[in-house]
């Protein structure tokens, strides 16, 4: 977003142009603060609109089947987002709001992926493989 959108001010119809164009949607994003950024949730709140984003009739949302992958980067390891853990939650817990919100929009949700630990500096290994598994992942649309 920032790249397109640098002084944070969403132009909606063309977001939503952008949106419409593509099948595939990935929303990546840092977890912050156990949800995600205040920037994203902006742009979402902008930018998913009634009668385009989502109906309250049943009828098809622009959105409808297309799919919707979340790709989120945590600070701390997997191990915290246990319920044994200490943020006592998983992941899919503490962001069942957006899981909601693209169940709203009629997305098709794909699995989330997730990359843990960043702030405690991953292997050139460990980062090597998640980035040769979301590639994959990415190019596994395209086919």
């Amino acid at each position: 977003m920032t790249g397109t959108d640098p002084d944070f001010r969403t132009d909606v119809a063309a977001e939503q142009a952008r949106l419409a164009e593509h099948d595939v949607i990935v929303f990546q994003h840092p977890v912050f603060w156990y949800n995600t950024t205040p920037l994203f949730k902006q742009w979402q709140d902008k930018v998913f609109t009634l009668g385009w984003a989502f109906t309250m009739d049943g009828s098809a949302s622009r959105l409808a089947g297309k799919k919707a992958v979340v790709a989120v980067t945590t600070g701390v390891p997997a191990d915290h987002y246990t319920p044994e853990g200490a943020n006592e939650a998983t992941i899919e817990t503490l962001l069942s709001n957006g899981h909601a919100t693209l169940r709203l929009c009629q997305f098709d949700i794909q699995p989330m992926v997730k990359l843990y630990g960043t702030a405690f500096g991953l292997s050139d290994e460990d980062l090597a493989t998640a980035a040769k598994q979301y590639n994959e992942l990415l190019a596994s649309f395209a086919a």
